[in-house]
């Protein structure tokens, strides 16, 4: 029997999601579906038509985002603190002013700096609160889809490093994570499956594979298998890999396995990452 072990970056598959404006309700379905995939491609790959050893679905390992950076912003050492970095980035400091002039042109200048960061640190409250309640929501979809699947272990290694002046957040963790435990975990399967976009996880496919393990990675397109006559273009990633598994839009849309998304439900907290494919 060969078991097949899928590693998940949580972010890079909301963000292929996001792309192809799909919505998966029932994760457990669209797991089977693409191990189901991966069984065919790979005993393409490996078989040549011979007759395969019997594949069983061991686990699903998805890394997701699990903690942020903490911030007490009705702290004023907080707030005193962000206040400094603001009036040493002459550049954001200067758009606030420059805003608050148009808005108020009759404001003595001597205000406009303290409209200005008043205006800053409001959004930027509004702006760190949002994401801390988007992050509570993925925490409680994700807790939801381990409930309702037997062979699915949410793992939250991810953390969101916050820029709150610029409003921006940085995803660690969730890369190394699933490396590492690609290594760690190989006497567990003897085909792993990545849906994952990082060229940083090569390192430990080419370990794994040198463990006689093999390796897919599964790529997502628009459409359907019709729409790709051709080979498509290959990321290192891909050529790392043994081979390379297709997952199509279309299908998954006819098997109603996934479902166009509602204009504004990657903006509820399920999406977020950008594709890699």
């Amino acid at each position: 029997m060969s078991r097949f072990v899928t590693f998940v970056d949580g972010s890079n598959l909301d963000g292929v999601l996001k792309h192809l404006n799909l919505r998966v309700d029932d994760y457990g379905a669209f797991y089977r579906h693409v191990f189901e995939q991966s069984v065919q491609y790979w005993g393409r790959t490996f078989a040549d038509g011979a007759r395969w050893p019997t594949a069983q679905h061991s686990r699903i390992y998805w890394y997701v985002v699990g903690k942020m950076d903490e911030w007490d912003l009705s702290d004023p050492k907080a707030e005193a603190r962000l206040r400094a970095r603001f009036e040493m980035n002459p550049r954001l400091r200067d758009a606030y002013i420059e805003d608050v002039s148009r808005r108020a042109p009759e404001l003595p200048s001597e205000r406009r700096i303290e409209e200005a960061w008043s205006a800053c640190f409001a959004e930027t409250r509004e702006w760190y609160d949002n994401k801390k309640r988007a992050l509570e929501r993925k925490k409680r979809f994700y807790h939801g889809v381990q409930s309702a699947t037997d062979f699915v272990e949410i793992r939250q290694e991810g953390h969101w490093k916050v820029d709150l002046l610029h409003h921006t957040v940085n995803e660690k963790g969730l890369d190394t994570s699933l490396a590492v435990d690609m290594v760690a975990l190989q006497d567990t399967y003897d085909i792993a499956l990545l849906i994952s976009g990082d060229a940083d996880g090569i390192p430990g496919i080419n370990y794994v594979k040198s463990r006689a393990k093999h390796v897919g990675v599964a790529e997502f397109r628009r459409g359907s298998a019709a729409d790709f006559p051709a080979k498509g273009a290959s990321s290192r990633l891909k050529i790392a890999a043994d081979f390379v598994v297709q997952v199509y839009e279309a299908e998954l849309l006819r098997r109603n396995l996934a479902y166009r998304a509602e204009p504004d439900f990657h903006g509820q907290g399920y999406g977020g990452g950008e594709s890699n494919y």
